[in-house]
């Protein structure tokens, strides 16, 4: 779940940006930018995806926490991890991770989804299998969803952690339905004449939309609006779809549900991003704080619709 300067974009910046990429099928010969991933098969890049998801727990496994995620981060990694404000940057996650108290002490999974941008240079994985934290009653594992962003330079390079959330949830009872686990398709639709930071800035534009349609037509219509038909989310277990993330995230009349979207990133062939950012659930007894990973994906209008979203809790602000 989910500045503010940002949400001026709407009425121009992120409709230009939507417009300006416009869709165009792979085959076209205008697509010159796209010529460069042509040769790429992105069922082999999911594959590796995958691998490098595994790998990664494998790596916690053997050298602990700190020393096994650390080595995965990248350089402007974000870390959302329980309890704790958003950790931005690979010094200040690797120093959380090594001396916080609230840091995890055990991390494992196996990676249930994985997809590519079209690209192959970024990607997000969902992941399902236990956390180990003490918040004061003793060092406890609890099954856990791990929703990764991941990133690198080029097909060459590994895969980095850009970003990264982990929260109580599962084990998942039931198979992933067709249609919503890692995708057979050996390339997407492409977006010629992708200005990076013009798509990073339509992705908090198309946030910040999110969280003003919670408020005036609720959070669940806007969840179910927002949502790719793929998207994926977690309530106990994970949430399949628009209509079931609607009726989910129904809330009660009175409580109103707002967030900020923070930081955005997006791969250079403008087809997959995501934005991080804090939430606030104002609710009729309670107010309480919240922090979220979303992953967007342009569909083949145009149009940014999110494909995964999780989140955990955050501190209340200081006053």
């Amino acid at each position: 779940m989910r500045h503010l300067f940002l949400i001026g974009l709407l009425a121009g910046t992120a409709l230009a940006c939507q417009n300006a990429a416009d869709p165009q099928d792979a085959g076209s010969p205008a697509l010159s930018e796209a010529s460069d991933a042509a040769h790429l098969d992105l069922r082999d890049e999911r594959a590796s995806l995958i691998q490098a998801g595994n790998a990664l727990s494998a790596a916690i496994g053997s050298a602990g926490v700190a020393a096994g995620l650390s080595a995965a981060f990248a350089d402007d990694v974000l870390l959302l991890s329980p309890r704790v404000d958003i950790i931005s940057g690979a010094a200040s996650a690797t120093t959380f991770l090594t001396s916080n108290p609230l840091a995890p002490l055990a991390l494992s999974w196996h990676v249930l989804v994985a997809e590519v941008s079209n690209d192959a240079t970024q990607g997000y994985t969902w992941s399902e299998g236990s956390s180990t934290f003490d918040f004061g009653a003793g060092a406890a594992p609890r099954p856990s969803f791990f929703l990764t962003y991941w990133t690198r330079q080029s097909t060459d390079d590994d895969w980095s952690v850009a970003a990264m959330v982990v929260n109580a949830g599962g084990p998942q009872s039931t198979p992933i339905p067709d249609g919503f686990g890692t995708p057979t398709n050996k390339h997407r639709r492409t977006f010629p004449n992708t200005e990076v930071s013009e798509q990073s800035a339509a992705i908090l534009g198309v946030d910040a939309a999110f969280s003003a349609a919670s408020v005036t037509d609720g959070l669940g219509p806007a969840f179910e609006h927002f949502a790719a038909p793929n998207a994926i989310g977690v309530a106990g277990e994970f949430l399949f779809g628009p209509a079931a993330l609607g009726v989910a995230f129904a809330s009660e009349p009175g409580d109103t549900v707002t967030w900020i979207p923070r930081y955005s990133d997006v791969a250079a062939s403008g087809d997959l991003g995501f934005s991080v950012g804090e939430a606030t659930f104002d609710l009729v007894q309670v107010t309480f704080y919240s922090k979220y990973l979303t992953v967007w994906q342009k569909q083949n209008t145009g149009e940014w619709r999110y494909v995964a979203d999780f989140g955990n809790s955050r501190p209340a602000p200081t006053p």
